[in-house]
């Protein structure tokens, strides 16, 4: 059965008979996950408007958690800064807990890990770059705190509400997006943990450093091409990537064991990074799936697979001319080659196949078993273009949908769902 992420404000804003209307018009959905803490994200991203929410046409995500559960007090050497609107009162999760009882429907929240407005020792348990510069808003897995402040709000969320499974997103080193583009990002993290696990390893840190920063200079220079050279030759890049892949997986191993502790009836669904892009930000799916029975990823064709390429290719590239070699740079580091120019990506997305093809790797690369949601991008598109990525998606490895996202689409698009009916779109 498939499922749709909810924020928030859809909760508080238009209430949860509202959601469950338009969610109803949709075939087969069972899952609710609403977000328990916000990311810096505009809503809807990047531009327009909240097509039916009756207060806000736009909301900007702050970084806050949404449940009164005081978080300072669970954990006070670590802990989230609390939305305002929990000082009114408002608990957007009891309230959909509340309408769902006596339905189909089944709630599993969804929580952003390691990238919020934290309060505390963030300098401590924070992400730094490969030139020392704390990144804004990002906690680094080998944070000391991390593990325990998240065991304890996860258990006593679980305690309160009675949920006993979790979606659990941002469980990753920083990309190049967020508030802003911002490259540099890639390259950590420098923090001292880090770098003292580095070397016990046997990764010069000096060496690695130098390599990052010939790479910033190559593409600075627009020498896209030999700065990918470097990227997958060099020993010590390599060698970073799988560090980055194993602390991310030990992070989520150590979390998933110490909320086993506390509650043994917890579990843990991953939110991934297709894996054309996964490697790099430090999720390994082969190794994450032993710990996790189901995950979702977002192979969202339309934009690139959820990451901000233009954004990223605009970062380094202004004329015509040097975005088509970035472009072709980008899809060679991330291991494709599809035949279209950067005129047309940005007109278009990617192909359609994009979506089977990244569903296909995660099954290869997942633990036998695993239940795969294809994440479909639910705005910014027409109702033919869904009507594609949801077939695209019933015809690939996926076992089923989870759609991004309630709030942003437009009400032509929960009936274009609706039409879908699974199996109709098969073997095509």
């Amino acid at each position: 059965m498939s499922g749709i992420h909810i924020h928030p404000h859809d909760i508080l804003d238009e209430g949860p008979s509202a959601i469950m209307e338009r969610v109803g018009r949709m075939d087969g959905v069972r899952y609710l996950l609403p977000e328990m803490n916000t990311i810096f994200e505009r809503n809807p991203y990047p531009s327009g408007v909240l097509p039916h929410n009756p207060v806000h046409p736009v909301v900007m995500g702050t970084g806050t958690f949404h449940t009164p559960l005081r978080t300072r007090e669970l954990h006070p050497r670590l802990y989230q800064k609390e939305d305002a609107t929990l000082s009114e009162g408002a608990d957007s999760l009891a309230v959909l807990l509340e309408a769902v009882k006596g339905t189909s429907y089944e709630v599993v929240p969804w929580v952003n890990l390691l990238n919020g407005h934290f309060k505390g020792d963030v300098e401590a348990n924070g992400v730094f770059d490969f030139r020392g510069r704390p990144v804004d808003h990002w906690l680094c897995p080998n944070g000391p705190d991390v593990v325990g402040m998240w065991t304890e709000v996860l258990a006593a969320t679980s305690e309160r509400y009675g949920c006993t499974t979790f979606l659990l997103d941002r469980i990753r080193y920083p990309d190049w997006a967020g508030k802003t583009v911002n490259p540099s990002g890639i390259f950590s993290c420098f923090c001292d943990r880090c770098r003292a696990k580095m070397d016990d390893q046997g990764i010069n840190t000096d060496l690695l450093q130098l390599d990052m920063v010939l790479i910033a200079s190559l593409l600075s220079a627009k020498q896209f091409d030999q700065a990918v050279d470097v990227m997958t030759t060099s020993e010590s890049m390599q060698a970073w990537v799988r560090f980055k892949q194993d602390n991310v997986s030990e992070f989520i191993e150590k979390l998933t064991a110490s909320l086993a502790e506390r509650n043994p009836s917890i579990v843990c669904w991953l939110d991934l990074w297709p894996p054309s892009y996964a490697w790099l930000l430090g999720q390994d799916y082969a190794r994450l799936t032993r710990v996790s029975p189901a995950l979702k990823h977002f192979p969202y064709h339309k934009l690139g697979g959820g990451a901000d390429v233009q954004g990223l290719i605009r970062y380094f590239a202004s004329t015509p001319e040097e975005q088509e070699h970035a472009f072709r740079a980008f899809q060679r580091l991330f291991g494709m080659s599809y035949p279209i120019t950067y005129e047309q990506f940005v007109r278009q997305g990617f192909p359609i196949e994009f979506v089977s093809v990244e569903n296909d790797k995660v099954r290869r690369q997942s633990q036998p078993g695993t239940y795969i949601f294809s994440g479909i991008q639910m705005w910014n598109l027409s109702t033919e273009e869904l009507t594609q990525a949801i077939g695209e998606a019933r015809r690939s490895a996926a076992d089923d949908l989870l759609y991004y996202c309630y709030g942003w689409a437009g009400e032509e698009l929960f009936d274009a769902a609706g039409s879908c009916k699974a199996g109709e779109n098969e073997g095509g």
